[in-house]
């Protein structure tokens, strides 16, 4: 075995703990998103005269928020730990949010601010996608292999 190679396989891929760290920071936007959903939704949820359909319809939003940090906050060590089945569920859950939040920003909704929480998934998304495409961060240089022509 080379000296090379030995370098190769003891090398860690960082973009698991940048997943992580990001997973941990969206949380905490997702979970203030929610909290800002809810409090806007909340007097028209606990009015009288609106069907149940339509309170669902309106706590829906925050619940894929929230559900989205807490799936997040939960996988942040696993994710650390380069577990690769969490990187699926991760890229799972976060597809099912930024689609849902794609789905409201194409319906359009006024006055919601969809568009920083799609760019939050989206940028997300993309370092898992990465991540799970096999994308390794640092990247390692082989060192020029010098030959003697004795």
């Amino acid at each position: 075995m080379s000296a090379s190679r030995s370098t190769c396989a003891l090398q860690r891929n960082a973009l698991y703990r940048l997943a992580a760290i990001g997973a941990v920071i969206l949380g905490l936007f997702l979970t203030l998103g929610a909290q800002g959903h809810f409090a806007a939704v909340w007097p028209l949820v606990t009015s009288d005269g609106m069907g149940l359909s339509r309170r669902l319809l309106l706590i829906l939003p925050g619940v894929m928020l929230a559900g989205t940090a807490v799936l997040n906050f939960l996988l942040c060590k696993p994710l650390w730990r380069e577990r690769g089945y969490v990187l699926n569920v991760t890229l799972a859950g976060n597809l099912l949010t930024m689609g849902y939040l794609l789905y409201l920003m194409i319906r359009g909704v006024p006055n919601h601010p969809i568009g920083v929480f799609l760019a939050l998934e989206v940028s997300f998304v993309l370092l898992l996608v990465a991540t799970r495409a096999g994308l390794v961060w640092p990247a390692v240089a082989e060192a020029p292999v010098e030959v003697d022509m004795q």
